[in-house]
């Protein structure tokens, strides 16, 4: 479903976040969410973990509108201009926590993937651990982090970067083969709060999956966004490179291969690339 835009005073509405504004749009049939917002931070995910450290409870959205230090995996930065992205962090207490970390991640990549396909009709794809991918490049980056409280209880903060309003300037040099956002891809401008209500209506739907401890029917809605089953992918693990063909998800997050020597190994919280 597309959502138009009937005049400027209207686009500049639905793109313009607030406290307010978020609230608005945020599902509540399964979280009733605090919602925090801040124009300007350097990563919501270091301002959401602080939050979960004082206060030790889930159900917190914690959005911006510009990150200065936005962060992905591995320590690398994330950056998108000012008013162009959808910038967000959750704080949750999912159901054992510390072995769910990589399977909420790809709760988080699926819902925005349903996000795509029903909000902007839209085919996306699923890079495992935690990339979505349209039209074979990345439009979202997912990464997901346990943290505890001040009294040592556990939570996860799941932070979302999605690229929606970024024109071609913004992915120069090699970028502009591997990134992209969601109005080149559609050749519109994508109004955010609207998409930002459809990305959490989703991924409610898919948390109460995961909740109910259902898995196997995450895993069957991941592979039926999957770009990486059945290909050819070296996975980095430490200073050992491994190649092979992906053959499954487990329902810890982990990715299965069949080697080169024929046998099947799982992997968990490694850099993967296609060959």
């Amino acid at each position: 479903m597309r959502f138009g835009i009937s005049g400027r005073g209207e686009e500049m509405n639905l793109n313009r976040l607030s406290r307010k504004a978020i609230a608005g749009v945020l599902p509540s049939e399964l979280i009733r969410w605090d919602v925090h917002y801040i124009p300007t931070v350097d990563s919501t995910q270091k301002y959401a973990a602080e939050i979960f450290r004082k206060r030790g409870r889930g159900g917190v959205f914690f959005g911006t509108n510009f990150q200065s230090a936005g962060r992905g995996r591995e320590g690398r930065a994330w950056i998108a201009p000012r008013g162009k992205a959808l910038l967000f962090s959750l704080v949750l207490i999912p159901r054992r926590p510390g072995d769910h970390h990589h399977f909420l991640t790809i709760v988080t990549a699926l819902a925005v993937c349903e996000a795509l396909r029903s909000h902007l009709a839209l085919k996306p794809g699923m890079k495992w651990p935690n990339d979505v991918l349209v039209n074979g490049k990345k439009v979202c980056g997912i990464l997901t982090e346990m943290v505890r409280s001040h009294d040592g209880e556990p939570g996860l903060v799941a932070g979302v970067g999605l690229n929606v309003n970024q024109g071609r300037s913004s992915f120069p040099g090699d970028l502009s083969g591997v990134a992209t956002s969601l109005s080149l891809e559609t050749g519109e401008r994508i109004p955010r709060l609207p998409l930002l209500g459809s990305l959490m209506k989703s991924f409610e739907d898919q948390y109460f999956l995961f909740q109910k401890g259902q898995s196997d029917e995450i895993i069957r809605r991941w592979k039926g966004y999957s770009s990486i089953l059945g290909r050819y992918v070296s996975i980095r693990k430490g200073k050992r490179e491994i190649r092979g063909t992906v053959v499954d998800l487990e329902d810890t997050g982990a990715i299965v291969l069949r080697l080169d020597s024929g046998r099947t190994e799982s992997f968990l919280g490694s850099e993967c690339r296609f060959l």
